[in-house]
């Protein structure tokens, strides 16, 4: 389907926000902690066990999540932000990740503040939420709302991002938990001997290396590390 008008709208509006204008700083926090999100959200789906680990940032995620700035207009007191994709954007023919990165992030964020249980959607990790923490800084300088829409589909994906989420994702990060994670791929290796059980599993990108623990009957991962 043919979209109409820019890929996201992003609609701000309290404090110092009016119609057409936002304080720079506001804009800066704004759009670099959410390409933070981006990237980290596409970590995550890549089989990152650690959104936040530093490292070069992979070729895939770097060029299909590149969003440009084309308009700001307005709304009722607010100020709406228009972002775009390069139509020449480079892709897979019938996979778009950049499009299942940007989908992930802007539900997880609704399905984040919206749960009831401490649990973390697909595509959310503790890196991910932290990223989502300090764009709502902007909670703490005034501004009451952040709407995010996805316009790529029949049915726009919307999410609100609003002060009482903001104070969820504070709760779900300080809160202790036991990273679990679902990985798909390939199971290259396995060495179940009585001491030092481990395995080694095949995502779509890189390798994971996990241990296990034998004293209980129900195996646990306690360690994984990625190597390409």
């Amino acid at each position: 389907m043919a979209k109409q008008g820019s890929l996201m709208r992003i609609r701000l509006e309290g404090g110092l926000i009016g119609r057409r204008r936002i304080p720079v700083d506001h804009l800066l926090r704004l759009l670099s902690q959410f390409e933070k999100v981006l990237a980290r959200t596409g970590m995550v789906l890549q089989g990152s066990m650690d959104s936040v680990k530093r490292g070069p940032r992979s070729r895939t995620i770097k060029s299909e999540l590149s969003l440009d700035l084309v308009a700001v207009t307005e709304g009722s007191l607010a100020t709406v932000l228009e972002l775009d994709r390069d139509p020449l954007q480079p892709g897979l023919p019938g996979i778009d990740f950049g499009m299942q990165v940007l989908e992930r992030a802007i539900s997880g964020l609704d399905e984040v503040q919206k749960s009831p249980v401490d649990t973390f959607p697909v595509g959310v990790d503790r890196g991910v939420l932290l990223a989502w923490r300090d764009l709502g800084v902007l909670f703490e300088k005034g501004v009451c709302e952040v709407r995010f829409t996805l316009n790529h589909r029949d049915k726009m994906i919307e999410t609100y991002y609003s002060p009482n989420g903001f104070r969820r994702l504070q709760e779900l990060i300080q809160s202790p938990r036991i990273n679990t994670r679902t990985i798909e791929g390939r199971l290259l290796m396995a060495d179940f001997k009585e001491h030092g059980t481990r395995c080694r599993v095949h995502p779509p990108t890189g390798n994971l290396y996990c241990a296990f623990s034998t004293r209980s009957s129900r195996m646990r991962c306690l360690k994984a590390s990625s190597a390409t």
